[in-house]
């Protein structure tokens, strides 16, 4: 067992006026660094930077980054939800860890997707349709994981077909939620 006990504290909202959601972060006695080339190789759309010891990914919504002797996770309603989610990060390290021999090796490291990537896949119109003023406002918001790809209908409409098709693809290996 690699991590043996993980306790986190959340953020209060008011650390974070922008947000309604609550942020939490984990201190480590151990370090969990071993395991991220494991982890990289086994999550899907991971960003990892072997250099700065990071590992980043999205799951259900969420930024979850580790570090050596950290934890931190955005976008939680309440502290019962950080629970769950902490104690299910403790079994993925711990399962991964366990299971290391068998499992495959990436020390390569990603990019985030930028927001000109996004930008040149969506339709361009600037028809404000998905609340925002223009497309590039979208890509933004999209990139941060604020608005669902859902939110651009004109994107779903057949002339933007092949568009739609190389963006899900792109945000899917990402690990970004799909429709």
């Amino acid at each position: 067992m690699l991590l043996k006990e993980l306790r986190f504290r959340v953020m209060p909202p008011e650390c974070n006026p922008s947000s309604q959601k609550l942020n939490a972060i984990a201190e480590l006695q151990e370090s969990i660094e071993e395991v991220f080339p494991y982890l990289n190789g086994l999550i899907k759309g991971c960003l990892y930077n072997p250099d700065s010891k990071i590992l980043s990914f999205k799951k259900d919504g969420r930024l979850i980054t580790l570090q050596p002797h950290q934890i931190a996770v955005t976008k939680l309603n309440d502290k019962q939800e950080a629970e769950k989610v902490f104690h299910w990060l403790k079994e993925l390290i711990n399962v991964t860890y366990e299971g290391r021999e068998t499992l495959k090796v990436d020390y390569q490291g990603r990019e985030p997707i930028k927001v000109l990537d996004i930008f040149k896949l969506l339709p361009g119109t600037n028809c404000r349709k998905c609340g925002e003023p223009t497309c590039m406002a979208f890509a933004a918001k999209l990139q941060q994981d604020e608005l669902p790809i859902v939110k651009c209908p004109p994107l779903f409409n057949d002339p933007f077909r092949e568009k739609r098709e190389r963006l899900l693809s792109l945000l899917k290996e990402a690990g970004y939620e799909m429709p």
